[in-house]
């Protein structure tokens, strides 16, 4: 496990004690709950248009058993409102197949109560960036909805900062993109992540179940490249094709499909990797299970959500350490029905 003491510290924020609290209302009958992310984010070729055509590369599956996979999701939810914020919860999970094995290894952090108030959420968001960027941050903190989100985020990219310096030839597993450039991802943070990578011969990939991309040449999403394409293949780099700015993704920008009758994804992977970019999607496609998805992730993902139970036990939780007094909903009284 990674210490994550000074940053949880730092997210914790404080409230007034004895305010009202207003919980979100939850459904038992929802069996997990999460928020989600933030986005500021066989032999042939696929047309874009008359004249322009990008390769189809096969891919020949290949389960990594001689190299450590982690990878990383994390996620936050709001529990309820207080009349200068809200309070959310944030836990994140990595899992770990080591080298030579097949089964998993978890690591859970989390779930951390967070307070955060329109008084305090500059210095709290400026404290966080400060202690997993290495430098302070002048930007301001957006509504505290979106700073739980970045406080999230923070957490998250904190572990995968450890995860490259503490692994080596290790392949890493991120769910969203290598997008920088902006507020919550400053240029340096995703470039020095994927230096550390490099410098440990570790490879990273990044992994979108979907995308806001969009060709140049028929303005369509880059998931469309795949339309129609049968087996498991990959197509890119897309980044000159892209109406985006191609200069804010750090790495090459695929689309892919890693089993045969499984959905196409969007996948960031650094040039600097430290096998062949056709290697990765070989290794990924080794990795997966059903609808094509690497099962590493997935368990990252389901292991970090929370369940309506515990969004329960974390309201509780919060009511007890603020001494919060319960507020009804507002919504119910109008339309108790």
């Amino acid at each position: 496990m990674f210490d994550v003491s000074d940053i949880v510290q730092a997210m914790r924020g404080q409230t007034p004690k004895e305010r009202t609290f207003e919980p979100t209302d939850v459904q038992l009958s929802d069996s997990t709950l999460s928020a989600d992310k933030a986005t500021e984010d066989a032999a042939g070729f696929v047309s874009l248009r008359a004249g322009s055509e990008l390769p189809i590369n096969p891919i020949d599956p290949s389960f990594p058993l001689a190299r450590p996979v982690v990878a990383i999701d994390s996620t936050s939810v709001v529990l309820g409102y207080v009349p200068e914020g809200l309070v959310g919860a944030i836990r994140a999970s990595v899992i770990i197949k080591p080298k030579d094995k097949t089964m998993h290894a978890m690591e859970r952090y989390g779930p951390y109560l967070a307070v955060i108030t329109n008084y305090d959420k500059d210095e709290l968001y400026a404290d966080a960036c400060e202690l997993v960027y290495g430098e302070p941050t002048y930007a301001k903190a957006p509504d505290t909805r979106k700073t739980l989100d970045r406080l999230r985020n923070l957490l998250e990219r904190y572990l995968q900062f450890q995860v490259v310096k503490s692994y080596n030839d290790a392949l890493l597993l991120i769910d969203g993109s290598l997008m920088a450039g902006a507020v919550a991802d400053p240029m340096f943070v995703v470039k020095d992540l994927v230096h550390d990578a490099a410098r440990n011969d570790n490879a990273v990939v990044a992994l979108s179940k979907s995308t806001t991309l969009t060709l140049k040449e028929n303005h369509l999403s880059i998931l469309s490249l795949l339309d129609g394409v049968p087996g498991a293949c990959y197509v890119g780099d897309l980044r000159e094709h892209l109406t985006q700015d191609q200069k804010r993704y750090v790495g090459n920008v695929y689309v892919g499909r890693l089993t045969p009758g499984g959905e196409a994804f969007r996948f960031d992977i650094p040039e600097s990797a430290s096998v062949t970019h056709g290697s990765l999607f070989s290794m990924l496609a080794g990795l997966s299970g059903e609808h094509g998805y690497p099962e590493e992730l997935k368990l990252a993902h389901m292991t970090c959500v929370l369940s309506s139970i515990s969004m329960i036990e974390l309201q509780a939780a919060a009511i007890n350490l603020h001494g919060l007094k319960m507020k009804e909903n507002v919504r119910r009284k109008l339309f108790p029905l």
